[in-house]
């Protein structure tokens, strides 16, 4: 039996789910979003956070190699200058912050590691009388005791020694010399097994302990396959593929047809529900939301995205903060938002919607349309009238001013609001709860709007897929952002707001339509919520399918995510290039589910209306001529740009297809003129 047994402790006793590095890496995500807003100019993302770590440890071991110890250094001490080189906030106190992030280190390894399955085994076999952990790391033995403990392997070796502690190590030799004089001991007495075969095997062999290369075949080769990660992001997106492919045949079981099409095509589009998702939740903690909110519909969908990518509720060891689902729609807060019943207020509208009848008005009201029948014929006004521009409509303005119709509709907007406050706030939104992060699909955002000036006292921090130009005044109490394209900021990728009504599709969830609120004889609000079964119909056979292979691929995603350190902006890339693939080289099978898709357009239209529709050759011939129905063919354009559907489409004559195409294209490139030129005028 020897009197002492040393062991190592990274991949002896523990090993790590990633490269070493990525630990520092995720570290410094941590920093990064921790202290996003004092950041000094240069450190904005975590790889720059890492090089000057990095750096930082360079210096602090040359340093303390030339006060003639071992090139030895703390983590505290460099998480204190790294504190000091990378935040800018007056008065920071750099040693409790270093503290902070140390804590958030050791809870970033405690996640990220476990106990190697053959070490009890291979250590059984070499008794001795007393048994330490030595190790070559930058964290104080007390917190690799707790590492130790956390895992349940402290019965093994419950205290030991870390380089950092004596700035001595094993690579010299000299923290084995160290650990004879301090326990009188003779280096035959000692026995120290460990992997690395220059620090763990050559130096204490040299010097006349035993040594025990600790290298199982199995264990090595995973670890080199997980540390190859680390040398590019494509090498790891591309890990990340295979494992979803290697797992998808057994899910894919019991599916076929479209079915199956879908499942896989999820599979492969899943980084861009992923990138947005994983951005949602960086922005969450960037600006310290004490609620996030997913809207209904798409949010969904988009908060099993979210909940499966981050089961633990954390990103880089920083809490998430508490979310749920809202029950809202357009229709369901609009009427509830209205400031003043005046044509200029109704402008939030008909910015989106220029033609409208009374009955399209009503319905967008909550409104039934025989409630206005009356009050519109007494200004001459039919309710199934398409009138273009309504605000300059002598009628309507008649209307407007009519003390009865301000009476119906102030009296709706009042009992709307009231209602929606107290569903709101039976989800959970307390007083105290000012910061608001909000999750919606877009594509202007204007259930936000809505949802802000019902809400002055809160500030809403809406979080999108895409946005295009905003149309209206914003509040002053709303802040938009956009992991795809943003019109309001940039041209760039404008294309892909084309074609949003297939990515609508692909994110929908069956439960319906949001209409409005009721009380329950409990006392509680519930959501009314319109449940179309033609559109679901498109749901069960293909969309569900799809959003399974995309929850499965997070599935795998969840795994790397957060311990290799993957910000939004390093999957942005690859998500905006799915979304074009989907819009431009879409699926047969896709296509054909969006053509039998009936959407619900109730609010502005006021009915659902069928995607396939499209105006006939007789609109588009007059279009040139006819007022009317060149504003039903720029509707229709505005509502459909999507030029790759047309194409595919057989059920229409060869000349109707090129007619529709050749305007739709025409739409696009106007768009594509006006979009550059409104951001050229911008920066003058």
């Amino acid at each position: 039996m020897y009197k002492l047994k040393t062991l190592d402790v990274w991949d002896t006793l523990l090993r790590r789910k990633c490269h070493p590095d990525f630990i520092k890496l995720t570290a410094a995500r941590h920093l990064q979003l921790r202290f996003n807003a004092h950041l000094t100019q240069g450190f904005a993302d975590h790889w720059a956070i890492f090089r000057e770590r990095c750096q930082i440890e360079g210096e602090l071991a040359r340093a303390a190699a030339k006060a003639g110890t071992d090139d030895e250094y703390s983590l505290h001490h460099v998480l204190e200058h790294l504190v000091q080189r990378v935040v800018s906030a007056p008065g920071i106190d750099a040693a409790r912050v270093a503290d902070e992030l140390a804590a958030a280190e050791l809870a970033i390894e405690k996640a990220n590691t476990f106990p190697d399955p053959q070490c009890r085994e291979v250590i059984g076999q070499y008794p001795a009388e007393r048994t330490l952990f030595l190790s070559d790391f930058y964290m104080p033995a007390g917190m690799l005791n707790e590492l130790l403990q956390h895992h349940g392997l402290d019965d093994i070796a419950a205290d030991g020694i870390s380089s950092c502690d004596i700035r001595l190590n094993k690579r010299s030799g000299q923290l084995f010399r160290h650990v004879h004089e301090a326990f009188a001991l003779a280096p035959e007495h000692h026995v120290h097994i460990g992997d690395n075969a220059h620090s763990d095997v050559s130096i204490p062999g040299a010097i006349g302990i035993r040594s025990v290369h600790y290298l199982p075949e199995q264990a090595h080769a995973e670890r080199e396959l997980r540390e190859s990660l680390f040398a590019d992001r494509a090498s790891l997106f591309g890990h990340l593929e295979r494992i979803v492919s290697e797992n998808r045949d057994a899910a894919l079981e019991g599916r076929e047809g479209d079915a199956r099409a879908a499942f896989q095509l999820g599979t492969q589009a899943a980084p861009l529900w992923v990138g947005f998702c994983l951005s949602v939740a960086e922005q969450a903690v960037i600006h310290q939301f004490d609620r996030l909110f997913f809207f209904t519909r798409e949010g969904e969908f988009f908060i099993q995205v979210f909940n499966r990518l981050f089961p633990h509720d954390s990103i880089a060891g920083l809490p998430l903060p508490p979310r749920d689902t809202l029950e809202v729609s357009r229709l369901a807060t609009f009427c509830a938002s209205l400031r003043e019943v005046s044509t200029a207020e109704l402008m939030r509208m008909w910015n989106l919607y220029s033609t409208q009848s009374m009955f399209a008005l009503a319905r967008s009201l909550g409104l039934e349309p025989a409630a206005l029948e009356g009050l519109c014929s007494r200004h001459g006004l039919p309710v199934g009238e398409e009138v273009v521009y309504p605000w300059q409509d002598a009628r309507i303005q008649a209307l407007f001013a009519d003390p009865d119709f301000q009476r119906l509709v102030g009296d709706k907007s009042m009992a709307d609001a009231e209602s929606l406050l107290a569903y709101i706030e039976q989800k959970g939104l307390a007083p105290s709860d000012t910061r608001i992060g909000i999750v919606d699909i877009g594509w202007r955002g204007t259930i936000q709007d809505n949802l802000a000036h019902v809400l002055p006292e809160k500030t809403f921090f809406g979080h999108y897929l895409g946005l295009a130009r905003v149309l209206n005044e914003q509040p002053a109490n709303a802040r938009k952002y956009a992991f795809g394209p943003d019109l309001n900021l940039t041209p760039e990728a404008s294309n892909l707001l084309d074609a949003v009504a297939p990515l609508e599709m692909l994110s929908n969830s069956p439960h319906g339509s949001v209409e409005g609120y009721r009380p329950l004889p409990s006392g509680r609000i519930e959501a009314r919520r319109l449940v179309d079964e033609e559109e679901n119909s498109v749901f069960h056979h293909y969309v569900s399918h799809f959003q399974a292979g995309v929850l499965h691929a997070a599935q795998a995603w969840s795994e790397y995510l957060d311990n290799h350190a993957v910000s939004s902006a390093e999957l942005r890339p690859q998500a905006l290039a799915i979304w074009n693939a989907l819009v431009t080289r879409t699926p047969e099978e896709m296509l054909a589910a969006y053509s039998a898709l009936s959407h619900n357009e109730v609010f502005g239209v006021g009915q659902f209306v069928d995607q396939s529709a499209v105006p006939s050759m007789g609109v588009v011939l007059r279009s040139p001529f006819v007022r009317r129905d060149r504003h039903s063919l720029i509707q229709y354009i505005r509502q459909s740009q999507w030029a790759a559907s047309l194409k595919k489409r057989t059920d229409l004559n060869p000349v109707h297809r090129a007619l529709l195409h050749t305007a739709v294209s025409a739409g696009k490139v106007y768009k594509y003129v006006r979009v550059r030129w409104q951001h050229r005028q911008a920066k003058r």
